[in-house]
């Protein structure tokens, strides 16, 4: 998991993998031209963006996810989200198992999970060892993201 701020990212830039450097970039551009809902083509299925508004819900009612072939950024827009992390850890049973037409499984939340507090301008970055819980806050606030999908397969030499 990576968490950081576009305010930094030419700071941060040097140390990062190149394919996510080049997501970020494609963010950047997207974000310039005030992008409608939906999804924006990067590189097809290897790299897209959806631009996402929903209604954040409370610590107790939302569940965690995990991915298996895409690496996930998460990019907060407006509102405030809190995302919940944790590794996945061995003997934890999804609630639903892995979809590979959906692209996840559905995971309790980790009694070692860490709360993440993203304000516009922030990025988390979610590897596929990476259960995760988007989309929470105060019930009702209304959250405006962008989520870039990385396939994997852009990762391996």
């Amino acid at each position: 998991m990576i968490l950081g701020s576009l305010s930094s990212w030419e700071e941060h830039i040097k140390y990062e993998n190149p394919v996510i450097v080049e997501a970020i970039e494609e963010l950047k551009v997207i974000l310039q031209h005030d992008p409608d809902l939906g999804r924006i083509e990067i590189r097809g299925n290897e790299m897209y963006a959806s631009i996402m508004a929903l209604e954040a819900k409370s610590l107790e009612e939302q569940i965690a996810e995990k991915h298996e072939t895409y690496i996930d950024v998460h990019y907060l827009i407006e509102g405030e989200e809190t995302i919940g992390w944790a590794p996945l850890q061995e003997g934890i049973e999804p609630i639903k198992p892995y979809d590979a037409e959906g692209e996840y499984a559905l995971y309790p939340p980790s009694a070692d999970e860490i709360l993440l507090s993203l304000k516009p301008g922030m990025f988390a970055v979610f590897f596929p060892h990476d259960v995760h819980r988007p989309g929470m806050g105060q019930p009702g606030q209304q959250i405006k993201k962008a989520v870039i999908k990385i396939h994997t397969n852009l990762l391996t030499p």
